[in-house]
């Protein structure tokens, strides 16, 4: 099967994942087809458009007299002895060089069928006029230079900007020359682009540096490259081609991964004689050993990216293509299963809030096919009605299909046996995580089939298990000290926010009291200084009072000196007046002031 250029019924029937080979299983293959029809007509995988009037202008081919066509589409010569030679071929020859046109023009099928019922005359001119009107017809030799000269280029080492205006020409040349042209580009200028996009996977620059640019752009030429037949064929047969591709899902460059995912979802569905759908499986897993992690881990956080929708969109339109087409049952359930452990079921909730309806579309899908095999798988338990998500349940159920049987003492050993789980709260989920391990691969044994028993011929991989087991513990020893320490940390910076709030505390207190301190010393400074002020009047007070006493000291002295120098008289003492008792009456009034006697 071709990827169909601009036919969206084709293309939706290209999307539809064949569903096994059971009967009762059609009905869930046509539903499967509709569901992914339904998205792939809001999210087409188109590659190449054709001209929307192809088939009118096939049919139209007979009416070579219209004026049009000859003044537009003239001949060279060369052309010209085509055209007469093609007279005299026989019918054979007609019919394989019509083949090889509807080859060329990339139709699908439903487009070829009403072409090929055509009578052999008008085949016959068809094949003329498409000589005369086909860059295949018109510069074969000048279109094979073309592939030779990009091819050259390519492998000449061309560098940075160069390089990526090489690729987008090439882009354009594998979109628009015909799919002779492509076969011209052929293996060749196939690996030589798988060499490019290996050499630059392998630099690991950073997201938006040109190195990605480049990448993404070789990933538009395989996308177009692939537009056909040959093209999926050849890109089929190529030993690292859909590795690299699985490489190029990277959720850090989102619009290459978007081209990547979409080309694998697109390969997973195609029919092929190999299982292809395996083959992404198993370069899913090789990438996942070579990096260390879940094998859909990539997908998943294209899911949980917030920059792109239609990163999600394509991302679990790859989820549905990966799990739809397997034709096991089991190995369907074991897909879906391994998808919702590794983290899908936690981010279901959020993308159906997504008001997105090609994101809604897929989901639906999604959860369309999961009732489907769930209902398939409660119908071969003879339709016991048990729920997939209880223990006890599937318990009872697995107990109920062992019993009375020579399987009982087997399932009875492995109850037994896991019964003797060290019962440690860090190691016990790994023990069940390595048991579940052992048991998907022993029942799901890679495709799916049975191991052989007979020969004893059966490897079981579980070493990279166990080493992401111990890994995974000691960096759940190293996470539970890391919290530790954590929260030590956080206690001793808490302790030291509250010494600190209490330092800057004291601080404001100290810087308190001293500016008190100050405020009582100025204060104090002040009063010294009034009373220095006070002391000096007060000692210029008793200097002066000093003085003073002196001056009367003196004229005390002097006066006494003089008293001393008057002569002495007689004194006329005056007696002294009686007093009131002895008069028997009222004393006399005293003296006037002016009949005072002075003393002598």
């Amino acid at each position: 099967m071709e990827w169909q250029r601009g036919d969206p019924q084709a293309q939706a029937q290209a999307q539809g994942p064949a569903r096994g080979k059971d009967k009762d299983r059609d009905s869930k293959s046509s539903k499967a087809k509709r569901g992914l029809e339904e998205g792939e007509r809001r999210s087409k995988f188109t590659l190449k458009k054709l001209i929307p009037d192809e088939l009118e202008r096939f049919t139209s081919m007979r009416k070579k007299e219209k004026p049009s066509l000859q003044s537009k589409h003239s001949a060279p010569p060369i052309y010209e002895t085509q055209s007469s030679t093609l007279d005299s071929l026989s019918d054979k020859d007609v019919l394989e060089l019509f083949e090889q046109m509807l080859v060329d023009m990339n139709l699908n099928e439903e487009r070829q069928r009403p072409l090929r019922n055509k009578d052999i005359m008008i085949k016959r001119e068809m094949v003329s006029q498409y000589l005369h009107t086909s860059k295949a017809g018109q510069s074969q030799k000048e279109s094979s230079r073309s592939a030779v000269m990009y091819i050259q280029e390519l492998k000449s080492g061309v560098r940075e900007g160069p390089l990526l205006n090489c690729l987008e020409s090439l882009r354009v040349s594998l979109n628009n020359n015909p799919v002779s042209w492509v076969q011209n580009f052929g293996a060749e200028g196939l690996a030589t682009l798988l060499d490019l996009l290996k050499g630059l996977q392998d630099e690991q620059q950073e997201p938006g540096s040109l190195n990605h640019r480049i990448q993404h752009e070789i990933i538009r030429c395989l996308k177009a490259f692939m537009n056909n037949k040959y093209g999926i064929k050849t890109m089929l047969n190529s030993e690292e081609g859909i590795l690299l591709l699985v490489k190029a899902v990277d959720p850090k460059v989102p619009s290459m991964m978007t081209d990547a995912v979409k080309i694998l979802s697109a390969i997973c569905i195609l029919p092929h004689t190999e299982s292809i759908h395996e083959k992404v499986l198993g370069a899913l897993t090789e990438r996942a050993e070579q990096e260390d992690s879940e094998r859909f881990k990539p997908v998943l956080d294209g899911l949980i990216n917030k920059s792109s929708i239609q990163l999600k969109v394509a991302c679990m339109q790859f989820i549905n293509a990966l799990i739809i087409p397997a034709d096991e049952l089991d190995f369907r359930i074991h897909l879906r299963s391994e998808l919702l452990r590794s983290g899908l079921s936690q981010l279901l909730p959020e993308l159906r809030r997504i008001e997105t309806e090609e994101l809604k579309v897929q989901l639906n899908v999604f959860d369309e096919h999961g009732e489907e095999d769930s209902d398939d798988l409660k119908t071969r338990l003879d339709d016991i009605r048990i729920e997939m998500e209880d223990v006890t349940e599937v318990f009872q159920m697995l107990l109920n299909t062992v019993k009375d049987s020579k399987a009982e003492l087997y399932f009875l050993s492995i109850l037994q046996h896991m019964l003797l789980i060290r019962n440690d709260y860090q190691a016990r989920p790994h023990y069940y995580k390595l048991l579940d391990e052992c048991v998907s691969q022993i029942v799901l044994h890679k495709n799916g089939s049975d191991p052989d028993f007979k020969c004893k011929r059966f490897q079981l991989n579980v070493d990279h298990l166990i080493d992401n087991l111990i890994d995974k513990t000691k960096v759940q020893n190293s996470e539970a000290k890391a919290v530790d320490l954590e929260k030590k940390l956080d206690s001793e910076l808490t302790a030291r926010h509250e010494l600190q709030a209490e330092i800057r505390k004291k601080e404001c207190d100290y810087e308190g009291k001293l500016t008190e301190l100050h405020t009582k010393q100025q204060t104090l400074e002040k009063a010294k200084s009034d009373a220095d002020v006070e002391n000096s009047l007060l000692n210029s007070e008793i200097n002066h009072l000093k003085e003073e006493i002196k001056q009367l000291s003196d004229d005390l002295k002097e006066a006494k000196t003089k008293l001393a120098n008057i002569p002495k008289e007689p004194l006329n003492i005056t007696p002294a007046p009686l007093l009131p008792t002895q008069l028997g009456g009222p004393p006399p009034a005293p003296p006037l002031p002016r009949q005072l006697v002075r003393p002598p």
